[in-house]
């Protein structure tokens, strides 16, 4: 697609609104702290504040492409540059259930880049434990709260492990890991592999009304976005948010020729569903042991399914999405001089 041919088709978008409802959902992100958890981040902030989106009531950080520690670093570096340092944040796990994988680093080794740090202000986590925390805002909020989970699985295992009733009583849990696995996607993927067993106990608590599982496989058959893309349509609209997003991604984009990351299109999914070309109810699980340990298979035939499956995501509709979302600063203000003008 040519950049020409895609503003033209962002230039006949009708105006929206993620996620519009008369009461206001909540949202919490259950994140790892990479460059990938940041875009979504934003996403959902930005959605909050211009365009009708969830109000975005906590984070939660969890290790993963980076350990705890560094997450809950780079948590605070986000909210600061998203000017929504009132976001509370909930510290969670800092490893897996038994034994996980290392991180690739692919995002770099501080999971932003590995930039220079930009001075931020602390924000003191709250003193509660991510698990505890999910539990409490599932009692708060019951069926208006979703519950994002974009990282390795353990802080929602946990919360499970200590309240069984704390997926049904929420309004839906996203779980962006996993593959569709076949010939192509053979190997665990990272958020799963990071703690198997705790993908094990989601699943196990699991109802199709309730739990949305986005796995990466979709992503890389049917969104494989162009990096000329990347960089010179998305990574040039001329905002704050938009020019660390290019510096956070600095490594990621240089290491592939593609783009195409798992954790924005979750919660592209979570704001606009319609985005969403097919989904199928699977009966599905994870493998714990061999050498297959952390892959998910997927029983599409099943009689008694526990989740429902994005299997094929519209590339065109989420590069407008994304492009609508990260333009929504410069069209409150006025100042857009892109495809909306």
């Amino acid at each position: 697609m040519t950049i020409d041919y895609f503003k033209l088709l962002c230039a006949l978008l009708v105006a929206f609104q993620c996620g519009a409802s008369h009461v206001q959902p909540k949202l919490v992100i259950d994140e790892d702290g990479g460059a990938d958890d940041a875009m979504a981040i934003f996403m959902a902030l930005i959605c909050e504040k211009y365009l009708n989106g969830p109000q975005v009531v906590g984070l939660t950080t969890v290790h993963g492409n980076v350990n705890e520690s560094q997450a809950y670093i780079n948590t605070q570096r986000i909210l600061n540059i998203a000017e929504r340092k009132d976001v509370p944040i909930y510290r969670g796990a800092a490893s897996p259930f038994i034994h996980g994988i290392p991180s690739d680093s692919f995002f770099g080794e501080d999971g932003l880049g590995d930039n220079k740090v930009e001075d931020y202000d602390k924000l003191p986590a709250k003193p509660i434990h991510a698990a505890l925390a999910l539990i409490h805002l599932s009692h708060l909020y019951g069926d208006k709260l979703i519950v994002v989970a974009i990282g390795s699985l353990t802080n929602i295992g946990l919360a499970i492990k200590l309240d069984p009733g704390f997926v049904s009583r929420i309004g839906q849990l996203y779980v962006g890991a996993g593959h569709i696995h076949n010939a192509e996607h053979k190997e665990a993927e990272f958020n799963a592999a990071m703690d198997p067993e705790a993908y094990h106990i989601v699943a196990n608590h699991s109802y199709p009304s309730q739990v949305t599982v986005v796995p990466f496989s979709p992503i890389l058959t049917y969104v494989k976005i162009e990096k000329n893309w990347r960089i010179n349509v998305l990574g040039k609209i001329p905002t704050v948010i938009s020019s660390y997003m290019m510096k956070f991604e600095r490594k990621s984009i240089a290491a592939v020729d593609y783009w195409a990351n798992l954790d924005p299109a979750v919660m592209a999914v979570v704001l606009r569903e319609s985005l969403v070309d097919e989904f199928k109810f699977s009966l599905n699980s994870v493998i714990l042991c061999g050498t297959d340990r952390g892959v998910t298979p997927h029983d599409f035939l099943s009689e008694n399914p526990n989740t429902r499956v994005a299997v094929r995501i519209n590339k065109v509709k989420y590069m407008i999405f994304l492009y609508t979302v990260f333009s929504a600063p410069l069209e409150a203000s006025g100042h857009s001089n892109g495809p909306y003008s």
